[in-house]
C-alpha cells in the first residue's frame, strides 16, 4: 500500500467550482423559493404589456434568499425582453439619493454625471427610462441615510415596478407618508428555510463546487446542522468552502470531520465579514454594545444620544433587532417583578452558536 495514495499532486484540487460557493453566485435554479419568483413576476407583468407594475415590499431575515430569488427573475426577465430596463441597487453601498441616482445613471449607460446635481440627474434619468418600462430594486432598502429618492422615482419614472428588499419588518411602519402613499406596495415575506430546504439548497451548491465524493457525508451533515441552527445560508457556503480550502492545505482528496471542525471553530472570521458589511451607523451602535455589554438597551440608547446619535428609541430599538437577528449580539429578558421587563444587550466575542458540538 503507498502512503502517498491520498495525497493532492500539485495539479489537483477538490473543487470544480469555487465560485459557486460564494453568496453572490446565482444557480440556474433557485430551490425553495418558486412560490415567491412566481409573485414577484407577476408584479412586473403588466410592464410586458405597457402598463404600470404593481410594486413590492420583500421582507425577511439575511441570508434566506431574498436577493437571489430577485436576481433570478431579473435574468429570466432580460431572457423575455429589451423593453424593460433593469436597474438593481445595494443601499448599504449606495445610501445617499446622489449616490443612488449616480449608479442609476451608470446602469442606464449615461456617464456624463460630473458636476450635476441629484435634482438634474433624476430628470436625465427619468428622461432615459421613459422611452421604455424600467423595474428599479433598491436592496437594504432600511440602510438609506434618507427615502427622498425613493419618492422622485416614484414621481418621475411612468411605467415601472420598484421593489425594495429590507431584513426590517417595520420598515412600512417608518415610512414616510407621502411616499408610502405613492408607493402602495404588495408585501411578501420571505420565511426561514426549513432543515430540508437548508440540506437541499446546500446540496445543490456542493454538486457545482466540489468533484463528485470529495465532500464525506459526515461532515456534510455537520455543515448542514451548523446552518439550519444559524439560519443563515451564508454560513453554510462559508464553511463548505472554508472546508475544501483546509483539506486542500493538508493534501487531503477527501473533506473530512477534522476539516470541517476545523471550519466551524472559523465561523468567528464569518461573524467579522458581517460586522464589516454594515452601514456606519449599525457599527457605531454595535460599537456602543461592545463597550456597553450588559447594560439594558434604553441604558445603551442613552449612551447613543449622547455621542450624537439622532434616531428615535422605536428606530434604535429596530436597529437592535436587526443586529441580533444578524447573530451579532444577544438579548437578555429581565423580570423585575414589579419594576417590570427590561432587556439586557450582550456583545458576544465568542458566541454559543459559532462554536463547535
Amino acid at each position: 500500500m503507498s502512503l502517498f495514495k491520498d495525497i493532492l499532486q500539485s495539479n489537483e484540487t477538490l473543487f470544480q467550482n469555487e465560485t459557486a460557493l460564494d453568496y453572490d453566485y446565482l444557480p440556474k435554479e433557485i430551490k425553495y423559493r418558486e412560490t415567491q419568483q412566481h409573485y414577484i413576476a407577476e408584479c412586473i407583468k403588466p410592464l410586458l404589456q405597457k402598463r404600470n407594475g404593481r410594486n413590492i415590499i420583500i421582507t425577511g431575515q439575511p441570508g434566506i434568499g431574498k436577493t437571489a430569488a430577485i436576481r433570478s427573475v431579473l435574468r429570466d426577465l432580460e431572457n423575455e425582453t429589451d423593453n424593460i430596463y433593469q436597474i438593481y441597487i445595494n443601499c448599504w453601498k449606495k445610501d445617499s439619493f446622489f449616490k443612488i441616482i449616480t449608479e442609476l445613471c451608470h446602469q442606464i449607460n449615461y456617464s456624463w454625471t460630473h458636476n450635476k446635481s441629484g435634482e438634474d440627474l433624476i430628470q436625465v434619468a427619468a428622461n432615459i427610462l421613459n422611452k421604455k418600462s424600467v423595474v428599479i430594486v433598491l436592496d437594504e432598502v432600511d440602510k438609506l441615510e434618507d427615502q427622498s429618492i425613493i419618492y422622485s422615482l416614484l414621481e418621475d419614472i411612468h411605467k415601472k415596478t420598484i421593489i425594495l428588499i429590507t431584513n426590517d419588518e417595520l420598515f412600512m411602519a417608518d415610512m414616510d407618508n407621502r411616499i408610502r402613499s405613492r408607493l402602495i406596495p404588495d408585501l411578501l415575506n420571505f420565511e426561514p428555510y426549513n432543515e430540508e430546504e437548508t440540506t437541499g439548497i446546500l446540496a445543490q451548491r456542493k454538486g457545482y463546487a466540489f468533484f463528485p465524493g470529495v465532500l464525506n457525508q459526515e461532515s456534510f451533515y455537520k455543515i448542514c446542522k451548523k446552518t439550519f441552527e444559524l439560519q443563515d445560508i451564508r454560513a453554510g457556503l462559508f464553511l463548505m468552502k472554508e472546508s475544501g480550502i483546509i483539506a486542500e492545505a493538508k493534501s487531503s482528496k477527501k473533506i473530512l470531520e477534522e476539516h470541517t471542525n476545523i471550519a466551524i471553530s472559523k465561523l468567528s472570521e464569518f461573524k467579522i465579514k458581517k460586522i464589516q458589511e454594515l452601514n456606519k451607523e449599525s457599527q457605531q451602535i454595535l460599537d456602543l454594545i461592545k463597550q456597553n455589554s450588559g447594560k439594558t438597551v434604553l441604558e445603551v440608547f442613552k449612551e447613543y444620544e449622547e455621542i450624537g446619535g439622532k434616531k428615535t428609541y422605536r428606530t434604535f430599538s429596530r436597529k437592535i433587532k436587526d443586529l441580533q437577528k444578524s447573530k451579532l449580539i444577544n438579548l437578555k429578558e429581565l423580570n423585575l417583578g414589579y419594576e417590570g421587563r427590561t432587556t439586557q444587550i450582550f456583545f458576544e466575542t465568542k458566541l454559543d452558536q459559532f462554536s463547535n458540538d
